[in-house]
C-alpha cells in the first residue's frame, strides 16, 4: 500500500447531496453526510450497489453537481473559497472517465479532434502543440497514431475506452474519478484496462477515485476502499482489512455474493443473502440504514443510529455490533438468509 501520510489531493467532510422528487414535494438523499480523503497517489475504491450514491459522490468530485451542504477542498483550498475563474483553471486537475465508451464520444469528431477538444477549452497551447500532445497521449494508452484519424464507430469498445482516458492525459490531472468504467467491457478486456491504470499512476502519480459494483474489480486495484448503502459510507478500511477481514455485515454480503469458480463441494465459504431492495432514499430506515436487511439486527439498531467508529488503523465503520476481532456470531434468525 501506498504511503498512508501522503497529503490529500482530495477532502470531504459531511458531504450532502439532494436532489427534489419528481413530483417535487419531497428530497432524494443521494449521498447523505460522508467524510473521506483521497491521498495523492492513491487508488480510492468506491463499491455498493445501484442507488447507493457512489455515482454522486464521484459527479460532486469533479464539480458535475453542486454538494447540497459540506465541504470540499480540492488539494487544500476550499472551493466555496474559490472565485469562479479560479475554480475553472482548478477543476481542469479534477477529471473524469465515465461507463459508456461510446456515449463519451462524439461520433462527429476524429479521435484526433476528441483527444484536442479538452486542450482547446483549457487554452494556453498551439496547434501544433496540441496536436502533438493528443498523438503522445494515444500512445501512452497503447494506440497507435495513426488511429487518431478513426471515427469511434470504427473502434472496439476497449479502444474507445482508451480514448477517453487519453482525453484526461493533457490536462495533468491529480485525480482522475474512474465511474464503472470497466462495466461495459468484455472481461478480457477489463484486466488490460486497470493494468493501464495502474501503469499510468506509477508514471504519472495520479490518484484515482475508482468506482464500481463488482468488489473484485475494486480490490484488484484500490488502495483503501469505502463501502457505500443508501447515501451513506458504512465501511472504509485498507483493501486488505475490507477484503479479508470485513467488519460490517454489508461488507460480508457484498463478498459472499462473489462467485467461486470451483464445483459447489470444494466451496469453503457460505453465503449470506439479503433479503428485500436497497430501500427509498426519500425515506431511509431510522437508526441504522441497512438494519431492514441486515440478520445482525437488534432493536438498538432500528432506533440509533450507529457511530463512525475507527476499530482498527485506518478502518472504520458504522455498526452497534462491530468489534476489533470482527463481528460476533450469526444469529439463527433475522433478514438475511445463510446458504450453501
Amino acid at each position: 500500500m501506498k504511503d498512508t501520510l501522503s497529503r490529500p489531493v482530495m477532502e470531504v467532510r459531511d458531504l450532502t447531496v439532494r436532489f427534489p422528487s419528481l413530483d417535487g414535494t419531497e428530497e432524494v438523499r443521494a449521498v447523505d453526510g460522508v467524510s473521506f480523503e483521497i491521498r495523492a497517489g492513491e487508488t480510492f475504491g468506491v463499491i455498493g450497489e445501484s442507488g447507493s450514491g457512489k455515482s454522486t459522490v464521484g459527479r460532486t468530485l469533479v464539480g458535475l453537481l453542486e454538494p447540497s451542504s459540506g465541504t470540499l477542498k480540492f488539494d487544500g483550498q476550499d472551493r466555496a473559497s474559490m472565485s469562479k475563474r479560479d475554480w475553472r483553471v482548478a477543476r481542469r486537475a479534477y477529471q473524469m472517465i465515465f461507463q459508456d465508451p461510446n456515449a463519451a464520444l462524439n461520433p462527429r469528431m476524429t479521435i484526433l479532434d476528441s483527444l484536442i477538444e479538452p486542450m482547446k477549452i483549457a487554452g494556453g497551447r498551439s496547434a501544433a502543440e496540441m496536436r502533438d500532445t493528443a498523438l503522445a497521449a494515444l500512445e501512452k494508452v497503447g494506440l497507435r497514431r495513426d488511429m487518431a484519424q478513426r471515427y469511434p464507430h470504427e473502434m472496439s469498445g476497449g479502444q474507445k475506452q482508451r480514448v477517453n482516458i487519453a482525453r484526461v492525459l493533457p490536462l495533468d490531472p491529480k485525480l482522475v474519478v474512474c465511474d464503472e468504467v470497466v462495466a461495459a467491457l468484455d472481461v478480457s478486456i477489463r484486466g488490460e484496462i486497470l493494468n493501464l491504470f495502474k501503469e499510468l499512476q506509477a508514471d504519472m502519480g495520479l490518484a484515482y477515485a475508482f468506482i464500481a459494483h463488482d468488489i473484485s474489480v475494486v480490490a484488484q486495484i484500490s488502495d483503501r476502499i469505502a463501502v457505500t448503502y443508501l447515501g451513506q459510507f458504512v465501511e472504509l478500511g485498507p483493501t486488505e482489512g475490507i477484503i479479508e477481514a470485513p467488519l460490517h455485515p454489508y461488507t460480508i454480503a457484498l463478498l459472499s455474493a462473489e462467485p467461486q469458480p470451483l464445483p459447489a463441494h470444494l466451496r469453503h465459504r457460505r453465503r449470506m443473502v439479503l433479503e428485500g431492495d436497497i430501500p427509498s432514499p426519500v425515506n431511509p430506515p431510522s437508526g441504522c440504514r441497512f438494519h431492514t436487511r441486515c440478520p445482525w439486527a437488534t432493536e438498538r439498531c432500528a432506533g440509533e443510529e450507529p457511530a463512525w467508529r475507527e476499530l482498527r488503523p485506518d478502518h472504520r465503520v458504522a455498526c452497534h455490533h462491530a468489534t476489533p476481532e470482527g463481528l460476533p456470531p450469526l444469529p439463527d434468525r433475522g433478514a438475511g438468509q445463510i446458504s450453501e
